[in-house]
């Protein structure tokens, strides 16, 4: 899991100090306008590292965002709903973004269509990439994916207060 401090940054530290003075209006609005900018970013980001079908399907298609007043989450293959093969993505999604191993499985006899019977070996994982700890889709697209949305996260801040400002003002 990837977790960016707010102490790291003076920036982000002000923002979400700010934030407990906005009235419960204005924080709606900036939970609801930053959910718009950082799903469509998210959503982008993971299409871009997806490379294969199964790797849309579980890890791109299911991307989502939550946004709380000191949260922004973003979450893939978080979904409970079977794909169309009976696949989880929520209990599935391992060997999709971190590889697997090839496994020679068990040995089946096939007969061809002239009638010769042959053995050839099944490899469950063989539609899996080779193995990578850092990950292929998911990992690689909040890496790139956080630094854009932190600053989306304080301009939207400060237009929203602009705008409260300017409302009060007029």
């Amino acid at each position: 899991m990837l977790r960016v401090s707010a102490y790291s940054s003076s920036e982000l530290l002000t923002v979400l100090r700010g934030l407990r003075n906005l009235d419960r209006e204005t924080k709606k609005q900036l939970r609801r306008n930053l959910k718009q900018i950082a799903e469509q970013a998210w959503k982008q980001t993971l299409a871009q590292h997806a490379s294969t079908k199964l790797e849309r399907a579980v890890l791109a298609d299911s991307g989502r965002v939550r946004v709380s007043d000191q949260n922004v989450r973003l979450t893939s293959a978080s979904l409970s709903r079977s794909l169309v093969g009976g696949l989880k993505p929520s209990e599935s999604f391992g060997p999709v973004e971190f590889g697997a191993n090839p496994r020679p499985g068990s040995t089946e006899t096939v007969r061809s269509r002239r009638g010769n019977e042959f053995s050839r070996k099944r490899d469950p994982n063989r539609p899996f990439k080779a193995p990578n700890r850092r990950g292929y889709v998911v990992y690689p697209s909040a890496a790139s994916v956080i630094p854009r949305i932190l600053a989306m996260y304080v301009q939207t801040f400060v237009r929203a207060i602009h705008e409260a400002l300017e409302g009060k003002s007029s």
